[in-house]
């Protein structure tokens, strides 16, 4: 019965931790509040910054820490973010976006 629950276990452990890094979710602002990050279905996110008034749509895709952004007008350049936690990415010149709570 124990080696059935420790099993058990494992599995659980390994699900939980694939479903943390299998994508986005939610919103993302940066440490000095000047810009966001919101993920949508589809692979998709939005960036935007209120103080310059600018959205911009792009595609993410994620292997493995990485997480890389694509703007649709701009072949071959990309943001790469780093997932350096479950709520964590560093950016650029260490700007980091944490996850806003749900």
């Amino acid at each position: 019965m124990g080696n059935r629950l420790g099993v058990a276990a494992l599995v659980v452990l390994a699900m939980l931790l694939s479903a943390c890094g299998s994508g986005l979710e939610g919103r993302y602002t940066d440490e000095f509040g000047m810009g966001t990050l919101t993920s949508h279905d589809g692979g998709k996110v939005v960036q935007s910054s209120e103080l310059a008034g600018v959205e911009v749509e792009m595609q993410y895709e994620i292997d493995g820490d990485k997480v890389r952004l694509t703007h649709p007008d701009a072949r071959g350049a990309a943001l790469v973010l780093t997932r350096t936690d479950a709520d964590t990415l560093s950016g650029p010149m260490g700007i980091k976006y944490r996850r806003e709570p749900r």
